[in-house]
């Protein structure tokens, strides 16, 4: 089971660079979800990173096809309400993308699309959310069963989930708060990445 941190958009360049640097050891992917920051901020950032070893292919921008494309990043996660995934395929067709769904018919949806994954949440109570009921799994093991693309998992997630969701076939969890929000996200994220390897072994 893969482990994506998802950063939160509360951090300057300088401190998500070392903190993105620190757990790339413990983590599949990052999300580069940075909503405030300017387009040649976030390219800024990649190009940072990749210059200080960070593996590329572990990259995924969040939103913005053109960024990706720029810094030579080959996956991007679109929200839920972002443009027309089989036109975006079209006009870059060397970039994979994934879709941010909140249901079954949405999850459907994004596959007919042309998606390549879909990011389904948020699944337990987060302090990202509050006052929205989390969906809990039901409606994710329902998507797991109907599509053939890998489905990842968002919200309130914690280690001790991993094996429930590992049972049910998720291809991954993606992770924000637990990790960007602790006074310790290398030790944080080196949780997951033990849990992870203990549903495998």
């Amino acid at each position: 089971m893969k482990i994506i941190a998802v950063t939160d958009d509360k951090m300057e360049t300088s401190q998500l660079l070392h903190t993105l640097l620190s757990i790339e050891s413990s983590i599949d992917a990052a999300f580069l979800r940075e909503k405030s920051k300017t387009d040649s901020e976030v390219i800024a950032l990649i190009q940072q990173l990749i210059e200080s070893g960070f593996d590329s292919t572990k990259l995924i921008v969040h939103g913005r096809t053109n960024v990706a494309s720029i810094s030579g990043i080959k996956k991007v996660q679109l929200p839920g309400n972002d443009a027309p995934l089989a036109l975006l395929k079209k006009q870059y067709p060397v970039i994979s993308f994934g879709r941010s769904v909140h249901s079954l018919d949405e999850a459907e949806t994004a596959y007919k699309a042309g998606a390549d994954w879909v990011l389904y949440g948020h699944l337990f109570e987060t302090s990202s959310k509050v006052g929205l009921p989390p969906r809990g799994t039901d409606e994710l093991f329902q998507i797991l069963e109907s599509l053939p693309i890998p489905v990842y998992a968002i919200g309130g997630i914690q280690p001790h989930h991993l094996p429930q969701l590992n049972q049910g076939g998720v291809a991954g969890i993606a992770v924000m708060s637990s990790i960007f929000g602790s006074d310790n996200p290398d030790i944080a994220a080196t949780a997951y990445k033990d849990a992870s390897h203990a549903t495998t072994s």
